[in-house]
């Protein structure tokens, strides 16, 4: 099954600062949420940067407390070691508690993270909280995923595996549509990426029952092609290639002048929104332009 990565993750942290609070103390976030910087050096001066930090009341740079936010999508033993150093550190910084939040939508790797870090001889002990699948809701209402679009994406990627996704994608879908930034084109394709063969048919017969949504196939085209005619093949494929240059160039990376036009002169269909799907989970280009 796709997974939402790291840097996709993070992307929904940072647009949405409440969202973690909403997701620990459901119903009674602790006032005012803002971003801080989420840079620590250490005495050898060595820069470590956590996925994002988040002041909770008082002042900017004086709040009651602060969240050390952390992304994890899989196990990285050296993520014990630094953990510790951004809790101490933004506890110097700020002058106030600090709780080290780690954001998982994998139970295994949730698990892992929510284990104990023993800082020396059990004599100071660190706990994360983890936020796992089961602390994510299936959002399926409209409005509050218009009203939360983040956290309606996020939702898609905790219950991707799980019976009846195709709904909570529609609402995710619902939501995307009404943002006029970079949100309103990453999130449908993070969407689209992250559901499995089945949960897409669904999805697309969900989608076939109300008029106004385009069938799930088309869900990669760019806005001026929506205009052409079903039966203009060509000009499909066109935008579809355009598309994915889009997304790699968003994605950070650089394609040579053959990768490109090998992009732009590929009349598979399919081969093109697989390349598309993939590039939301790749880490290199290798690893999204192959032919298997």
């Amino acid at each position: 099954m796709p997974k939402l990565s790291h840097e996709a993750l993070v992307q929904l942290v940072r647009h949405a600062p409440a969202l973690i609070p909403d997701l620990l103390w459901p119903g009674a976030p602790p006032g005012p949420v803002r971003i801080s910087a989420a840079e620590f050096v250490d005495l050898h001066f060595a820069e470590h940067r956590a996925d994002a930090v988040l002041g909770l009341g008082g002042a900017p740079e004086r709040p009651d407390e602060a969240l050390v936010v952390e992304v994890q999508v899989e196990r990285d033993p050296r993520k014990r070691w630094t953990w510790p150093l951004y809790v101490a550190g933004l506890r110097t910084r700020l002058n106030c508690p600090v709780t080290l939040v780690v954001v998982s939508l994998d139970r295994d790797v949730a698990r892992w993270c929510a284990e104990p870090i023993d800082l020396g001889r059990q004599r100071n002990v660190l706990l994360p909280w983890v936020l796992g699948p089961e602390a994510v809701p299936a959002v399926t209402d409209f409005d509050r995923a218009r009203e939360l679009p983040e956290l309606a994406v996020l939702s898609v990627a905790a219950h991707a595996d799980e019976p009846g996704v195709e709904r909570i994608a529609l609402a995710a879908l619902d939501a995307s549509r009404e943002l006029d930034d970079e949100r309103g084109i990453h999130y449908p394709d993070f969407v689209v990426g992250l559901l499995g063969r089945a949960a897409r048919l669904a999805l697309e017969q969900l989608m076939a029952t109300q008029k106004r949504w385009e069938p799930i196939s088309d869900m990669f085209r760019k806005p001026w092609l929506e205009g052409i005619a079903e039966g203009e093949v060509k000009g499909r494929l066109a935008g579809k290639a355009e598309l994915v240059l889009k997304m790699l160039q968003l994605k950070g990376f650089g394609l040579t002048d053959a990768q490109r036009q090998r992009v732009l002169d590929c009349r598979d269909e399919a081969l093109l929104e697989t390349w598309a799907a993939r590039v939301l989970v790749a880490t290199r280009l290798d690893e999204v332009l192959t032919d298997q």
